[in-house]
């Protein structure tokens, strides 16, 4: 999937207009045929909805089916918020001559806040 560059920090729309960017760029990403582990069966509908970190040994990604994340109100991760938010941090960081090991520029801030933030909301 092509996507457009993530739009400059410095421009009109501000972090809030650059989060919703980077959002609607994730969750318009065409489902993956596969697996889904809520219906145990397969599917052309599935995303990744959940990915599972463990102190050793390897993770686990699950994925899910369109009717099963309906039904169960699971969300894909590239729509869930604090995942939108670090992605969008990552994605200024990367461009930004402002932040860096010395600090963070002031989009950088409030960027890493609304991240902190969407992360207080999950845990």
């Amino acid at each position: 999937m092509k996507t457009k560059p993530p739009r400059p920090m410095g421009r009109p729309g501000g972090v809030d207009d650059y989060l919703e960017d980077v959002a609607m760029e994730q969750s318009t990403e065409s489902p993956r045929s596969g697996w889904c582990h809520w219906h145990k069966g397969p599917s052309g509908t599935a995303v990744l909805v959940q990915v599972i970190e463990q102190n050793s040994g390897p993770g686990a990604a699950l994925y899910a089916c369109a009717p099963c994340r309906e039904q169960r109100g699971l969300v894909p991760i590239a729509e869930q918020p604090d995942e939108v938010a670090y992605r969008a941090y990552l994605g200024h960081t990367v461009e930004c001559t402002g932040c860096g090991r010395a600090g963070r520029c002031e989009d950088g801030v409030r960027l890493w806040a609304a991240y902190r933030d969407a992360l207080a909301v999950v845990n």
